[in-house]
C-alpha cells in the first residue's frame, strides 16, 4: 500500500514543500501579531514561539487528527473522519486561524486531486473533497494533508513528520520577512526543532481523537489582535 520507493519520498517532499500552492506563504500562524506586540523580536524568541507552538498546538491537535484521518481514511469511514475534522476545527480560537487551515485544506485537496491520474482517487478522498465542497466538513489543513499523503502512498508516521517541518519552515518563512532573521538563523532554528517534534511525534502515536489538545494562549490573543489590525503583511 505504502510506497518506499524513491518515487514515494518524492511525492512526500513535493506535499511538504512550500512550492506546493496551498497558500500558505501568506500566512504567518500568529507571528505578525506577536510581532506587533513586541513579544518576539529575535532568533531566539522565534524559536521559543515554534517550540510553544509545535508542543501546545501542533502536535497534540494538528498531529492527532493527521494520524487519525490518516488510518479513517484507510478504513473507508467518511463518518468519523468528518467527525475528526470538526473538532480539529472548532479547537482553533482566533477566526483568521481557522480561515487559515481550511483555505489551505481545501487547496491540498484541489491540487493533491489533481496530480493523480483517472481512477487513482481513492473513494474516501472523492467522497470527502465532496463533503467540504458540500460544506458538511470544514476542510482543515492538517486532515486534507493527511488524505492527500496516504492518496499517494505516504504512511501516516512519515506524512506526521513531513508535516510538522512543513509548518515550522512557514513560520520562519514569515519570520525573515517581518525580523532581521538570517538564512543561517533560520537554518539553525529548523535543526533544533528536530528533536523536540521526534520526542512529540512519538508521545501523540497512541493518543485518541478525542482527547486531542491545543493550549497557545499568548498566540491565539495575538491573532485575535492581528485580525482587526490596520496594517497586515500576512493573512494569519
Amino acid at each position: 500500500m505504502f510506497d518506499d520507493s524513491p518515487q514515494g519520498f518524492l511525492a512526500l517532499l513535493q506535499l511538504a514543500d512550500s512550492f506546493f500552492p496551498t497558500g500558505a506563504y501568506a500566512q504567518s500562524q500568529g507571528l505578525e501579531g506577536m510581532v506587533a506586540q513586541g513579544w518576539v523580536s529575535g532568533a531566539d524568541e522565534v524559536l521559543e514561539y515554534l517550540s510553544n507552538l509545535l508542543a501546545g498546538s501542533v502536535l497534540p491537535s494538528d498531529g492527532v487528527a493527521l494520524l487519525h484521518a490518516h488510518r479513517l481514511a484507510g478504513e473507508g469511514d467518511l463518518k468519523t473522519l468528518v467527525q475528526v475534522d470538526r473538532r480539529l476545527h472548532a479547537m482553533r480560537l482566533p477566526e483568521e486561524i481557522r480561515l487559515a487551515s481550511t483555505q489551505s485544506g481545501r487547496r491540498f485537496l484541489d491540487e493533491s486531486y489533481a496530480l493523480l491520474g483517472t481512477g487513482e482517487v481513492p473513494t474516501v478522498l472523492d467522497d470527502y473533497r465532496a463533503a467540504v465542497s458540500a460544506g458538511d466538513a470544514p476542510g482543515t489543513a492538517a486532515v486534507a494533508f493527511a488524505l492527500s499523503a496516504r492518496a499517494v502512498g505516504i504512511e501516516a508516521e512519515s506524512a506526521l513528520y513531513a508535516w510538522c517541518h512543513s509548518f515550522a519552515v512557514g513560520v520562519l518563512g514569515a519570520a525573515q520577512r517581518l525580523l532581521p532573521l538570517s538564512h543561517s538563523d533560520a537554518q539553525r532554528i529548523l535543526r533544533s526543532l528536530h528533536a523536540d517534534i521526534g520526542a512529540g511525534c512519538r508521545e501523540i502515536r497512541d493518543r485518541d481523537w478525542k482527547d486531542m489538545t491545543s493550549f497557545t494562549p499568548l498566540a491565539d490573543i495575538s491573532s485575535m489582535r492581528h485580525e482587526s489590525a490596520e496594517v497586515r503583511m500576512f493573512a494569519s
